[in-house]
């Protein structure tokens, strides 16, 4: 009789790795930053989808407060993965990953977040000098350098740098492999220089660029009922990422384009997906962005009345505004509360933004 109770019991036992229980305890007990990627508008989004609140949790926020009687569970926080589509070219979306990295390289004395980025570069337009550019940026416009000199200037640059780590897979087995290899490259400290600083950031510059080889694969491999080639490489894909976030717990951001017309939805334009639906399950925050398109002279204008308009016009255009808004096509499979937390942010969560010589400026969505 003992020994079949105990048998039981034993049963019921859920056996985990130390690692995997220190790492539920922490995602449960510790709060969550805010400052993921020190662009204000999408910390707020990415919170809302890592940490979904409940209806009770709506109210208490946006409203009047729930009910003391009412219970309200605690959820597990979703994995930090957000998607930046642009939705045209020149859109600002390398701009914004440009200014994520800048934000995560920089020591907190000077405005970042002191950690380490991986880069996989996967569409070979990584430009070093923009880098550099946003960078530069982002520390003179720094309250506490006032008085630095361009020399010290530079040299923080240069040693920022050095916590950036680049690959350039050029196939999706390639990709694959690159992230296989992240954490024994990464835990390896006569390897790199950034074995004092955490990883937060890990930047996928173009999901999408292995789309059209990984389909004319698919073509040239039998297919058999549930084993679909392409199907199962975004499988393999997104089960790397999971497994270097389980021991990093680090965001991860995907740069993508938009395959498909833009067309009308609730938050908002959106676009429909072209990718398998494993990633849209795993990466449900897709965020649209687009370039502020200046109103071409009427057809009626005169040369006069063109030539008055045309400083203000070349000064709109050299502003370079953009805007970015939540992608909510499929937005009824996301967690109960996302949708009612968007709806009740301004613009929806939407946000405007402008590149000029001070850098990437975020602001709201009317700004």
């Amino acid at each position: 009789m003992a020994d079949v109770l105990g048998a039981r019991l034993l049963s019921e036992v859920k056996e985990e790795t130390l690692d995997k229980l220190l790492h539920s305890l922490s995602s449960l007990n510790d709060p969550a930053p805010t400052d993921r990627l020190g662009v204000p508008a999408l910390d707020r989004l990415l919170d809302i989808f890592t940490h979904p609140p409940l209806d009770q949790d709506i109210h208490h926020q946006w409203g009047s407060p729930p009910s003391p009687s009412v219970h309200v569970p605690t959820r597990k926080p979703k994995p930090p993965v957000i998607e930046l589509c642009s939705a045209s070219p020149c859109a600002g979306k390398t701009q914004l990953l440009y200014h994520i990295v800048a934000s995560s390289l920089l020591p907190r004395s000077h405005g970042g977040s002191g950690s380490a980025v991986v880069w996989l570069e996967t569409d070979s337009r990584f430009c070093i000098l923009r880098l550099h550019s946003a960078l530069h940026s982002h520390l003179t416009s720094h309250a506490s350098l006032a008085d630095i000199s361009p020399l010290d200037v530079d040299a923080l640059i240069t040693t920022s740098l050095r916590h950036l780590h680049v690959f350039r897979p050029s196939s999706s087995a390639s990709l694959l492999a690159t992230l296989h290899s992240l954490t024994p490259y990464l835990f390896s400290p006569h390897r790199h220089s950034s074995a004092t600083r955490v990883l937060t950031t890990l930047i996928i510059s173009n999901i999408s660029a292995f789309v059209y080889q990984d389909r004319l694969n698919a073509d040239e491999v039998p297919q058999y009922p549930g084993n679909n080639f392409f199907v199962q490489r975004y499988r393999d894909l997104v089960a790397a990422l999971r497994s270097v976030q389980a021991t990093f717990s680090c965001t991860v951001v995907a740069g993508n384009v938009a395959f498909s017309p833009l067309l009308q939805g609730a938050l908002g334009p959106i676009l429909r997906p072209h990718l398998p639906a494993v990633w849209s399950a795993f990466c449900p925050l897709k965020v649209l962005v687009m370039r502020e398109v200046t109103p071409k002279f009427g057809p009626g204008m005169s040369a006069e009345e063109a030539a008055r308009e045309a400083g203000a016009r070349r000064e709109a255009v050299q502003r370079k505004r953009f805007r970015g808004w939540v992608d909510a096509w499929g937005s009824g499979s996301w967690e109960v509360g996302v949708l009612g937390a968007l709806e009740a942010l301004e613009g929806s969560g939407g946000f405007g933004f402008r590149v000029d010589g001070e850098g990437l400026r975020v602001g709201e969505y009317g700004d």
